[in-house]
């Protein structure tokens, strides 16, 4: 499991790191990811061969332009059916303006891959931006003659209609819903805190999710909710009252103590920080009581009379008599 922290910085609105984000999400659930977004190569992938997740520093020299850009990039190394070996580039687009230059970015990861490890991939470009009017999918060029055509695969997350994803048993559904949420209320807190209570609520009371994987999906998706539509302190505490969690799904969410939503990362703060003052409270007590016996069995050896021990060490006349 991935566990690195997908926030930066001390603010009460921390930068969201959304591709950390992404990638956890892909990286727990890589064959719903496959399903949800590229059916057919689904049906072509033998996932009983572990798929490779190529380490960052394998392509970090080739993709150069992500520097201060919201965008998440992924290379799996698959198998096929027919043992084939194949790279699958999954990028993810958050950016929310017109980017003239999306298609050549998706053209140059491409080339520069496959002149420096002679590899064909298959791009899968996901565009959480919330402009309708942009919708690259190629990129071409054409000189005297010579023309070059790159097509790859896009899928478009304003394009969803919210009653199909809610419908759907597939967790990316709820990570595309959450996405469009996050556009919808990128201005608009009250809006964004409602969006989070309706998906924790959806996703917790979920029946369509297979038994086998359900606190998986449930775990892994109101982790990336959670850091995805932040809400202030204020109402934070209020989801808290109002998201109410069984004990089944507090073992769920509470599988991976150094992993915990934010929500109820604090609540588990708190209760560790009262146990260890407790701890250290029951610990002090059992001292001082240890030390009162010590000091009324020297006094019962001197010959000192039980009321007088009462007085020295506060201990009950049952217990001196006991000792």
């Amino acid at each position: 499991m991935v566990t690195s922290m997908v926030l930066d910085g001390p603010s009460e609105y921390a930068v969201v790191d959304y591709d950390g984000l992404w990638k956890k999400l892909i990286y727990e659930l890589f064959e719903e990811f496959i399903l949800f977004f590229a059916v057919d190569l689904y049906e072509a992938i033998d996932f009983s061969k572990e798929p490779e997740f190529l380490q960052q520093e394998l392509f970090q020299e080739i993709i150069q332009e992500k520097k201060g850009r919201q965008i998440a990039d992924q290379i799996v190394k698959v198998f096929l059916n027919n043992g084939i070996e194949k790279w699958l580039l999954i990028h993810i687009e958050v950016q929310g303006d017109r980017d003239l230059d999306f298609s050549k970015r998706m053209f140059r990861y491409y080339y520069r891959i496959f002149d420096k490890y002679d590899r064909d991939i298959i791009a899968i470009a996901l565009l959480a931006d919330a402009s309708n009017s942009f919708r690259p999918n190629m990129y071409q060029r054409a000189t005297f003659g010579t023309t070059l055509t790159y097509e790859y695969n896009t899928y478009k997350f304003s394009d969803q209609k919210e009653d199909q994803l809610l419908r759907s048993d597939n967790p990316f559904a709820f990570a595309v819903l959450a996405g469009k949420y996050a556009n919808e209320a990128k201005d608009d807190t009250n809006r964004r805190y409602q969006f989070k209570v309706k998906l924790m609520r959806f996703i917790l009371q979920n029946k369509d999710f297979p038994y086998e994987e359900r606190h998986l999906y449930i775990s892994a998706l109101i982790y990336f909710i959670d850091y995805l539509l932040q809400i202030p302190q204020e109402l934070t505490e209020k989801l808290r009252k109002e998201v109410i969690l069984t004990e089944e799904d507090k073992t769920m969410l509470y599988l991976d103590r150094n992993n915990l939503p934010p929500t109820w990362n604090e609540v588990e703060k708190m209760i560790r920080e009262e146990g260890i003052e407790k701890g250290i409270s029951q610990g002090i007590e059992q001292g001082l009581e240890r030390k009162q016996r010590e000091i009324a069995k020297k006094m019962l050896q001197e010959g000192y009379s039980i009321r007088e021990i009462e007085k020295m060490t506060d201990l009950s006349e049952g217990e001196i008599r006991k000792l």
